[in-house]
């Protein structure tokens, strides 16, 4: 996976969203419904999403996002998140993923301290969550079992 990697064009760490829920509906229409999407990974500037082959959905798409943060102490919800589809790809297990970058420009909302502070605090659990899970892993999984 070289190539993966020359292509990267993020600016932040991604961290495996694993306790995050995501619904999105597209922006175009009034009341499109929510559907659900499985986070692949976060960082405060955009989500990847796993999304079902049906899903008609590219490049430049403005989507409007909620997100459910799942922890032992609670929920962090955000809602009214809008984000823009900036690519479309195929992952490890032939998952199709969507990668969504936030348009901090899109609406008042969007442009707010309190989602600036959600999404970063959401980041950070995220980061924390994922050191702890790296540190808890059995030893024999950093050793070829000699």
């Amino acid at each position: 996976m070289p190539q993966a990697k020359h292509n990267e064009r993020r600016t932040l760490r991604r961290m495996p969203a694993a306790n995050l829920a995501l619904e999105w509906r597209p922006r175009k229409g009034l009341f499109g419904r929510f559907r659900q999407a499985s986070a692949f990974d976060f960082t405060r500037q955009g989500v990847s999403m796993v999304v079902d082959d049906q899903t008609r959905l590219k490049e430049g798409d403005s989507l409007e996002l909620r997100a459910q943060l799942s922890m032992e102490a609670g929920e962090l919800n955000v809602d009214k998140v809008i984000a823009e589809v900036r690519n479309l790809r195929r992952g490890e297990q032939d998952q199709r993923i969507a990668g969504l970058r936030f348009d901090f420009s899109a609406s008042r909302t969007m442009k707010s301290e309190q989602l600036l502070a959600q999404l970063g605090r959401i980041e950070g659990i995220l980061e924390r969550s994922e050191k702890l899970r790296l540190r808890m892993q059995p030893l024999e999984a950093f050793t070829d079992g000699h």
